[in-house]
């Protein structure tokens, strides 16, 4: 089984022997690569709607895999027990709609677990989350796919956080200068400059916050 790039800039960042848990696993295509592959002893993969989780189910079994990854069925990680699994995979979803889904159990917060997060619209939501939340950013890209650039980032709960991080670092997180990061850097400070053309009459105020936003990732780039 090959996995999109999304996917496998996912699947670089699962610890090998952690258990995994993919939330929206849809056919469940990483997991099953995962421990097809040796990288994880187990997996439990969970979809909010009964269709994707009979398809991942399917998959499973086709893989010869059903005594290894257990399929359920539930919206977010209600369906995971506290600690049963150590790397935890939410891919494919917006990233306000991550946020909240990590913002329910409060055993995210006892440490240990490492989340690998791909959020495809509003990273800046989901960076915002984890840096006002107590979770440390660790390693982070971005992936080019179908066109289109997507952030994918390993985070774990620390208990540090900050306090009022700016727009631009809510867009940064903890994506450097170069290659693909760079592209998408470079993308959302043209949004940014876009929109303030078009609030220029409507919001003054509020497009001279896009402009701010926008140089001020220019000299993160820059530096």
């Amino acid at each position: 089984m090959r996995l999109d790039g999304r996917l496998t800039a996912c699947a670089e960042l699962v610890r090998p022997g952690s258990r995994l848990a993919d939330i929206g696993t849809d056919h469940a295509h990483l997991p099953v690569y995962l421990v097809k592959n040796g990288v994880c002893p187990g997996a439990v993969a969970s979809d909010i709607r009964p269709g994707p989780a009979a398809a991942a189910r399917r998959s499973v079994e086709q893989a010869g895999l059903a005594d290894k990854i257990e399929i359920r069925v539930g919206d977010g990680l209600a369906p995971l027990c506290p600690g049963e699994c150590g790397d935890i995979v939410v891919a494919g979803m917006g990233g306000e709609t991550i946020a909240a889904i990590l913002s329910v159990p409060a055993w995210l917060r006892d440490g240990g677990v490492r989340l690998i997060l791909q959020p495809m619209t509003r990273a800046e939501a989901l960076h915002r989350f984890l840096l006002t939340g107590g979770f440390a950013i660790g390693a982070e890209t971005v992936v080019r796919d179908g066109g289109h650039l997507y952030p994918v980032l390993a985070a774990s709960y620390t208990g540090e956080s900050l306090a009022a991080p700016s727009p631009a670092q809510c867009i940064i997180g903890g994506l450097g200068r170069e290659g693909e990061a760079a592209a998408y850097l470079l993308k959302q400070r043209q949004i940014l400059l876009k929109k303030a053309e078009g609030l220029r009459r409507a919001d003054p105020g509020q497009a001279a916050a896009c402009e701010e936003t926008a140089a001020a990732l220019e000299r993160y780039l820059q530096a």
